[in-house]
């Protein structure tokens, strides 16, 4: 952080403002995006629940990226049923008494977020997995809705800063742009995501990767005495298919690693899958 020092010595944080009004105004072709974030009672989306769901939409111009209106945030409570453990408490503030009583609708939810075509959040994999289960455990399918976009893999952060980041979370990353703010509250994150696309101007860099294809190598019949080897190559495991695979934002990268298994492991039969951005994320 070192960047915001003006003396070598010390470091001054100013608190998150309050979003300031677009410069520019909305046109009728403007497309509509969803900045959301959920506090939920654990990590688990089969075992946990979502306690607290806020999103703010806003418009921007498809051409400039501009941002041309911020509606109005709305955030909701749900009971899970359950008494929130102390532990949830003490990162999120949220206590039984908040939630007591209260449901979200999801039916309206689902609706909401079909309306826009991108949804912004800082972490993409966590909050559409809690959606989904929501609606599954409301008999609600979740359908082809919009692109979720990731504020944490698709903006690199780190072409924004002088030093290396020690992390990627929402609250560091606007301490080292020199804000402060309470965070692990949906209500609040959503602003503060919202806050640094504009400051950094991210919006388009968000928008267009989050947009394009994702290329998947699979290891198709890699020896199990190669999964040390893999994993050391960043590649993960998918309990679905039974194989490991590795992503890629473009197919020639997909290509080279494919070329990289079959030079480099007997017997494997490597398989690159492109997978549609709006299935990015997704349990399934």
């Amino acid at each position: 952080m070192k960047h915001l020092s003006k003396d070598g010595e010390t470091v001054t944080l100013e608190k998150l403002p309050k979003l300031q009004k677009p410069n520019k105004n909305r046109k009728p072709e403007d497309k509509l995006g969803i900045v959301l974030d959920v506090e939920t009672t654990g990590l688990s989306s089969s075992q946990d629940r979502v306690i607290q769901l806020a999103f703010r939409p806003f418009y921007f111009d498809s051409q400039t990226f501009e941002i041309t209106g911020i509606a109005r945030k709305i955030t909701l409570f749900n009971d899970p049923g359950e008494p929130i453990r102390e532990e949830i408490t003490a990162i999120t503030g949220i206590r039984d008494k908040d939630v007591a009583g209260e449901s979200i609708d999801w039916s309206w939810i689902r609706k909401a977020l079909h309306r826009a075509e991108f949804i912004v959040t800082h972490n993409a994999k966590f909050d559409r997995q809690f959606i989904e289960a929501e609606l599954a455990r409301a008999d609600l399918q979740y359908t082809e809705g919009p692109i979720w976009c990731c504020t944490i893999n698709h903006v690199d952060w780190q072409t924004v800063f002088p030093t290396k980041l020690p992390s990627r979370a929402l609250e560091v990353l606007c301490a080292w742009s020199g804000y402060f703010y309470d965070s692990h509250s949906a209500d609040i994150d959503v602003d503060a995501v919202m806050h640094l696309l504009r400051i950094h101007n991210k919006l388009e860099e968000l928008i267009t990767r989050s947009n394009s294809p994702e290329h998947r190598v699979f290891a198709v019949n890699s020896p199990i005495q190669q999964n040390q080897l893999l994993k050391r190559r960043w590649y993960k495991w998918d309990p679905n298919v039974s194989m490991w695979y590795k992503s890629f934002e473009k197919r020639e990268d997909a290509e080279a690693d494919a070329r990289w298994l079959e030079e480099n492991i007997n017997g494997v039969e490597p398989e690159i899958f492109e997978l549609d951005p709006k299935y990015r994320y997704s349990p399934e």
